[in-house]
């Protein structure tokens, strides 16, 4: 079993225990673009729009000017050649705060978005079931994993995570998977034990940090970039911390669309352009990070 299905199962199993779900089978769902049995995509040709939301965490447009030195990926000139050379037009609404995002989603106010999947696959219902990634998208460096990590401050007596069981640990909430289901899960793994009245959950990395500043919390688990790409900048520097672990990797940004709205012939359509734009002549606007095919990344689903 790899890991982030072991993450989920502990989580679900949690909540199982804790009397917040009914008794409940799990299913595998990949949230990635796959052939079908069977199946021969055709690509059209005729012109295909699509509204999408869009929070891309180093865009200048749906990013917090404290990062503006390193959030500076624009998508105007690919969207244009994507039109001009696919007969595709996205008509991109840029949403800095993940939340109203989410928000809108919900509504159904997208036929795609451009975000951390986690945030749309967290629900076990409703759009989250209708949507699939058709790309990953890549950061400057070529990365296209998100993952948590669990830090201490520099002078702290804790040298690695066995020193952390019975300390006082901030995490994150349920819509941030590398925050908190893997971390509940790495702590397991690790056997851990924390107990309730220890754990400390907060909505953001910086306020994780503020509680491990403010000598509220002995240990943290923030977003493997929350250091140098998140509102975190402005307060402390990498410097000041020592990173004892990590949860297990999951994609960081990826394209999705909603197969209630886009019919399946039109995603591989839209995959196609967006990786063969992003190799053969990808902007210098989008900062060197294109898309690529997404990976395989299957969430185990609890029914009835």
């Amino acid at each position: 079993m790899n890991r982030i299905k072991a993450a989920i199962l502990y989580w679900v199993a949690g909540l199982l225990a804790g009397g917040t779900m009914l008794a409940a089978s799990l299913t595998e769902k990949e949230t990635a673009l796959r052939l079908q049995g069977g199946e021969q995509p055709k690509i059209g040709k005729a012109p295909l729009k699509l509204v999408v939301g869009v929070n891309d965490i180093y865009c200048k447009d749906s990013s917090c000017k404290c990062i503006e030195h390193i959030a500076t990926r624009q998508y105007a000139e690919f969207l244009r050649a994507l039109k001009e050379r696919y007969n595709i037009e996205l008509q991109f609404v840029y949403m800095i705060e993940p939340y109203d995002l989410d928000k809108a989603f919900v509504a159904g106010k997208y036929d795609a978005v451009l975000t951390k999947p986690w945030l749309v696959f967290h629900r076990p219902e409703g759009r989250s079931t209708q949507m699939v990634r058709v790309a990953d998208l890549q950061d400057f460096e070529r990365n296209t994993s998100l993952w948590g990590v669990v830090i201490v401050p520099k002078n702290s007596p804790i040298k690695k995570m066995a020193d952390i069981s019975g300390r006082r640990v901030a995490y994150g909430q349920t819509d941030a998977y590398e925050k908190h289901q893997g971390a509940l899960a790495l702590f397991q793994r690790e056997g851990l034990k924390i107990a309730a009245d220890k754990w400390i959950e907060r909505a953001s990395c910086l306020e994780c940090l503020d509680l491990l500043m403010k000598g509220e919390a002995d240990v943290a688990v923030i977003s493997n970039y929350a250091l140098t790409a998140d509102c975190a900048v402005d307060v402390t520097t990498p410097e000041a911390w020592r990173v004892i672990g990590q949860t297990e990797k999951i994609p960081l940004t990826s394209f999705m669309v909603d197969l209630k709205r886009v019919t399946r012939d039109d995603a591989w359509r839209l995959q196609r352009a967006l990786i063969e734009l992003s190799t053969q002549s990808l902007p210098k606007s989008m900062c060197g990070g294109g898309f690529v095919e997404a990976v395989s990344w299957k969430i185990p689903r609890a029914t009835p």
